[in-house]
This record gives structure tokens, C-alpha cells and sequence, in this order.
């Protein structure tokens, strides 16, 4: 791992380079720079340092390589972000908060007054652009941390995620990256100082993906409401490698701007703008068809839970275009407060043969940090689905992937519950009573068996059904939630009724084969009187 440096501002290179061109008339700017070997890692292209040629830069729109001097020239709008697309063999060097310096902002003017958070308080103007890399060796077999929505609304809730999430983090061994997936903040942007100062101790890579929370609401466009965001993190959609796989963090949300009308923060929807599709369709360009692609966003491209438009990206129909001749897919997303894993087909409108596992990974605040309190006075953040806060590793190796859940610090290591029955069962309810299993990550392909006093029975998947567990946990603390006039549902449900039972303990049993190979077994013993 390549040392940091604690600048986001690229140094100046130690000899002449032309002037950078500017078209006043229509605020397009010429932008030159060099993408070079940083020996000593120190951000500055030394005058006996080298460039790459052959290295991907880009405007958001346009993709451009660096000729073998690794000088390249690329256009922009007068606000714009420029960003080398990280290749395997190559690092990028990061500042004290694991942020890597893989984008330049241009800025002909500062941020607009009107806005609520901070962005750019002055013009950034046209300057030299270097982008350093280090070599690195390329590793086929890597591991990364990813995660749904942090999500904090103050900073007691950031030091939450910090002792229930970071910590647990620590523990890992031999991370390559990690990546949120949006929702780093809920709203209140004022927050990324603070936010940034726990997750660098991590002191790995970490590639943020946008949310529809941290949006600069006061804009008057989609395009505003990155700029804070831009300033922090670099470009709202982008993509990076790592040994035989290519990232590719989408931004899929639209806002429509603050209603002026109405006074009010302005509405969302999941869509990809057309820019972000002409870019993905050029970035695309330079990816082998034998590369796994891994599609990071913050609202789902879809999802057989809830539908509607600002859960699941309304035009995915031109992104599945744009994916049709890859053969290695798989779709990780935030956003929904719940796990999710399902496999989009033709049902969904993809229509290739090509296996396209889509999983949406819950959030590292589980239900927005709601919940009873744990004796530390952090909150149970279990998600509405019933699942554990947490977050997943991800092990890639060449064009293959495996996946663990982690639940948070306060949670078993367990990939499923047993929630229903409970305790003791009156002899008048047995009849109707239902085993209910919880299987945090199940998907179509999970196998679960069960046995009741050694007696098989069977369990079937549901695809919209309420967690008892959950609704015990909400209705018992009705002061740690907010109002809910449904309760929440999920599709990783196994359910089957008892039949009439006898008076007496009884012993359930059931086992659970998940997708990714792990293995567990579960026992629970329950009374009827």
C-alpha cells in the first residue's frame, strides 16, 4: 500500500508546460496534464520521474489516454471534475482520510451564495493537471469491505457508526478498498469533517458512492447539488480497478432542483442523466469482455421488494443495453434499509443469458440508527427487514466473487434467525402457528430444511412477508421508532405451519445452506401449555 499524502491539490510539475486554452464564448476549457510514476510518492512529477502512456483520463463525458510521455489533453465545462480511471497495476495515492487524489475540480466561479453547505468558496482556475500513480503488483485474488448508507444525522450518530461499524472494520485483515454505498451523510453535509476524521482510520483506499442525502438540497439543478459532494470527494460517477474486475460507482440519482414554489426540498427519482449513459457506454470501451463488472450505486437498479421511481433506476432498460456483450456481472446497492439478494432476468427486462446477480446490502445504520438501546447506549440498528446492521466482504478472484455478511459490534455472527415460535405457545394457537425464518441474505438459491421433534417439515420462501422478530421489537418500543402505518416486509422470509401440537417442549431445528457456501445451523426450544 502506497503512503498517503495530505494534499488534495496536485503539485506543480518543474518544467514549462503550454498554456491551457479557454473559450470564453462558450466556457469550454482545454485542460492539459500528465499522468506520471511517482517514485517517491510525494504528489510532485520530479524532473526525473516519468509518465504512463496509455492511462484513461476523464471529464465525465469523454474518455482520453495519455500518449507515452503520459501527457494528456481533454476538454471541460467551466465546472466541471476531471478523473483518471485507477488501473490494476497501479495505485493512487490517498490523503490522511483514505480519499484518493484520482480527481482535479475546475471551477471558473465559486459556489452560488444561495447554497446551505460549503462547496467551493472561490474559483478554481485552470491549472496543470498531475495525476501520480504508483506501481503496484496486480493482485487476482483481493478483498474489500462494502456497505450500505452510514447515514449519521449528527455526530453522536457518526460516533455510533464508528464503535458499531468502523471498529468491526479494524478487524479485518488484508482489505484492499472500501466503499459506501451513498447516504455517507443524512443531509447535513456540515458533518463529512467529522465523518472523514473516523472512517481514515481504516487507512485503506475508500471510493464513495452518492445518496439522495447528500445532496446540496438548496440547488437549483441536479448538477449543484454535487458540488459539496464534488469538493469532498471527487466526481458524483466514476470507476477504478483492481486486479481482474472493474468498478464502476454509477450515480443514480436525479434531483429535480429546491421547489421554489413551495419553499421545499425538491423531489428525486433513480435515473441515470444521459451524460452518465454516454460515459459508461465510452468507459466500457476499455473493459475486457473477461473482466467481472461490478455496478456500485445507492438506489437499486431494481428491486422484487418495492417499486416506484425513487427506489430503483427508472431507465435501466439503456443501462442493460449498454451491458448486453459482458458475461461477468453482479449489481451492489444501498439506499432501501434492507437486504435484498435476487438475480435480474428477463422478468426485470434483461434479456441476455448472462447471470446478473443484483443485491441490494442493507445499511451500516440498519433502520436510520433507530432501535432499543444496548447498555453502551448505542442503538439495536436492526433494519426493518429484521436483518443486523452491518456491512459484507467481498473476495474476488480473477472474474469470481464470494461474499460474508458481518453483522455490527452488538450482533452474533449469524446469517439467520429463527423467529417464530418464541418462548412458550398457548395449545389453542398451534394450529395456525407458523415457523418463521429469517435468512439474512437468502436468495432463490439458499437451502433451508428444518426438522420439529426430529419430524422433517417443510419451509417455503417468501417473497413479501413481515419478520415477526421485527414486529416484536417495534411494537415493544414504540418511543425508539417513528410512526409506521404498515409494517416493514422483506423477500427472505421461510415459513411453514406447525399443525396441531402436543403439550410439552419441543425441539425445532433448522439448517441453512446460503448461497455463497456458508453453512449454519440453528436449534431452538419452545414450550406449549
Amino acid at each position: 500500500m502506497p503512503k498517503s499524502y495530505h494534499s488534495f491539490a496536485m503539485h506543480k510539475i518543474k518544467f514549462f508546460l503550454p498554456i491551457i486554452l479557454i473559450s470564453f464564448c462558450t466556457a469550454q476549457l482545454e485542460l492539459q496534464g500528465f499522468v506520471f510514476h511517482d517514485r517517491n510518492e510525494n504528489g510532485v512529477m520530479d524532473q526525473t520521474e516519468t509518465g504512463i502512456g496509455g492511462q484513461r483520463v476523464s471529464n465525465g463525458k469523454d474518455i482520453v489516454l495519455s500518449d507515452k510521455s503520459g501527457h494528456f489533453s481533454i476538454s471541460a465545462q467551466q465546472n466541471d471534475v476531471i478523473f483518471i480511471i485507477k488501473p490494476p497495476n497501479w495505485d493512487i495515492l490517498t490523503n490522511e482520510f483514505g480519499i484518493p487524489n484520482f480527481f482535479h475540480n475546475v471551477r471558473m466561479n465559486p459556489s452560488a451564495a444561495y447554497l446551505k453547505y460549503k462547496a467551493f468558496e472561490t474559483a478554481l482556475l485552470p491549472e496543470t493537471i498531475y495525476f501520480p500513480l504508483v506501481q503496484s503488483k496486480v493482485e487476482r485474488k483481493f478483498q474489500a469491505i462494502i456497505s450500505g448508507d452510514p447515514q449519521p444525522r449528527d455526530s453522536i450518530e457518526i460516533q455510533y457508526y464508528r464503535e458499531e461499524i468502523i471498529a468491526k472494520m479494524l478487524v479485518e485483515k488484508d482489505m484492499a478498498f472500501y466503499v459506501p454505498l451513498g447516504d455517507i451523510m443524512y443531509d447535513d453535509l456540515s458533518l463529512y469533517p467529522y465523518y472523514l476524521e473516523q472512517v481514515g482510520t481504516l487507512g485503506i483506499p475508500i471510493w464513495h458512492v452518492l445518496g439522495n442525502h447528500d445532496l446540496n438540497y438548496r440547488a437549483k439543478n441536479d448538477t449543484e447539488a454535487h458540488e459539496t459532494w464534488n469538493s469532498f470527494f471527487g466526481p458524483d460517477y466514476y470507476s477504478f480497478e483492481y486486479g481482474d474486475v472493474h468498478f464502476i460507482a454509477m450515480n443514480t440519482v436525479y434531483y429535480e432542483g429546491w421547489n421554489t414554489e413551495e419553499n421545499k426540498r425538491g423531489s428525486y427519482m433513480g435515473l441515470l442523466t444521459e451524460t452518465q449513459l454516454t460515459w459508461i457506454e465510452n468507459d466500457l470501451k476499455y473493459v475486457s469482455g473477461n473482466d467481472r463488472i461490478v455496478l456500485l450505486s445507492h438506489i437499486p437498479i431494481i428491486s422484487d421488494v418495492y417499486q416506484g421511481e425513487r427506489v430503483e433506476v427508472t431507465n435501466r432498460d439503456a443501462l442493460f443495453q449498454l451491458l448486453a456483450d459482458h458475461k461477468y456481472l453482479l449489481g451492489l446497492s444501498g439506499h432501501m434499509h434492507y437486504i435484498e439478494n435476487m438475480y435480474i432476468t428477463d422478468t426485470h427486462g434483461w434479456n441476455q443469458k448472462t447471470s446478473f446477480q443484483n443485491m441490494v446490502l442493507g445499511a451500516a445504520c440498519g433502520a436510520w440508527w433507530y432501535g432499543p438501546l444496548q447498555a453502551d447506549g448505542i442503538p439495536y440498528a436492526y433494519h426493518y427487514d429484521g436483518t443486523p446492521n452491518g456491512y459484507f466482504n467481498f473476495k474476488f478472484s480473477r472474474n469470481a466473487y464470494h461474499y460474508d455478511f458481518v453483522p455490527g459490534a452488538s450482533d452474533p455472527n449469524i446469517t439467520f434467525r429463527i423467529s417464530t415460535p418464541e418462548g412458550k405457545v398457548p395449545y389453542a394457537m398451534t394450529d395456525t402457528m407458523q415457523i418463521a425464518v429469517n435468512v439474512f441474505y437468502g436468495s432463490e438459491n439458499t437451502v433451508v430444511t428444518c426438522t420439529l421433534d426430529d419430524q422433517s417439515l417443510h419451509l417455503e420462501k417468501q417473497f413479501h412477508a413481515e419478520d415477526p422478530f421485527m414486529n416484536r421489537i417495534i411494537q415493544n418500543n414504540p418511543d425508539h421508532y417513528p410512526k409506521m402505518e404498515n409494517m416493514p416486509i422483506n423477500n427472505h422470509m421461510w415459513m411453514g405451519k406447525t399443525g396441531k401440537l402436543a403439550k410439552g417442549q419441543h425441539v425445532l431445528r433448522v439448517k441453512v445452506v446460503n448461497d455463497n457456501g456458508t453453512v449454519e445451523k440453528q436449534v431452538k426450544i419452545f414450550e406449549v401449555f
